[in-house]
């Protein structure tokens, strides 16, 4: 898995985020711990069995407000049961500096890494897996598909460069047909993708030169003959399906074998994971 804390988007993001929070200081610890040197040690609790997403990110952030600050952990992000997973040892006055920070990282995204767990799980027997899409928080995408990929599922196109992504409203005046050899004609070395909304559309699609074909709000019974349709033309055309999928309803979807579902609640709508920090 990638360093995150590498990534130079990420560092803005840390930088931006404590800017947000501390600089105009910590009148409350500057009152109560006036000695720069008092030492303590906080104990970072797990409140729920979940995927922890983001500890390296976590322990970055108090390392960037004093070097001093230790993390201690023997977990790795992944499923990790409730309790006590690591230990913080430095200046206190510094640590909650950045206490309020460095949880809400790692709440945001062991729920985005929860959420895709969750989802994958109920398929894990299925040769289908889980994507993401782009539907997440300005400035912390790269985040939230890292967690994608620590909950067990893929990501999709990290920005509107990585793929052609012909959709409805691309279409305006032109054929479909027409928008696929358009594309390809300026960007050759990209995939093709084209969402399909019913089956004139997903007929005349089938005949252009694309990689993927995107399946949007069909109905079950109309979602069986399509994915039959495709593969009995095509078996390097791969297929997605989008739109409404829930919990309750994302197992009837994968048992119509699509390479794949995108999902945008796990992104826009995760549940943040309890994590507190307590005074040792």
């Amino acid at each position: 898995m990638v360093d995150i804390t590498k990534n130079i988007e990420v560092i803005n993001l840390v930088k931006l985020s404590l800017d947000e929070d501390i600089k105009q200081g910590d009148p409350t610890s500057e009152s109560l711990f006036p000695s720069r040197s008092q030492k303590g040690e906080l104990i970072l609790i797990l409140k729920e069995d979940a995927v922890v997403s983001g500890l390296k990110l976590f322990e970055y952030v108090f390392k960037k407000i004093n070097s001093e600050i230790e993390f201690l952990t023997d977990n790795l992000d992944g499923f990790t049961k409730s309790g006590n997973i690591g230990i913080l040892r430095g200046p206190i006055k510094s640590i909650l500096k950045g206490e309020r920070t460095a949880l809400n990282f790692i709440q945001r995204m062991s729920g985005v890494a929860t959420e895709t767990f969750e989802l994958s799980e109920l398929i894990r027997d299925l040769p289908v897996k889980i994507s993401d899409t782009r539907k997440t928080i300005p400035g912390w995408r790269i985040l939230d598909k890292y967690s994608v990929l620590v909950g067990g599922g893929i990501n999709h196109r990290f920005n509107l460069s990585d793929q052609i992504l012909i959709k409805d409203n691309h279409l305006n005046n032109i054929s479909l047909t027409d928008a696929v050899s358009i594309c390809r004609q300026k960007f050759d070395s990209l995939k093709i993708e084209v969402e399909v909304e019913n089956w004139d559309q997903l007929k005349e699609a089938i005949k252009t030169d694309i990689n993927i074909i995107m399946l949007d709000n069909w109905n079950l019974n109309d979602l069986t003959e399509a994915v039959k349709f495709i593969r009995n033309i095509s078996d390097k055309v791969e297929i997605e399906i989008s739109g409404g999928i829930t919990k309750s309803n994302l197992r009837k979807y994968a048992e119509k074998y699509p390479d794949y579902i995108s999902v945008g609640h796990i992104t826009h709508s995760a549940k943040a994971v309890d994590f507190s920090l307590e005074l040792n």
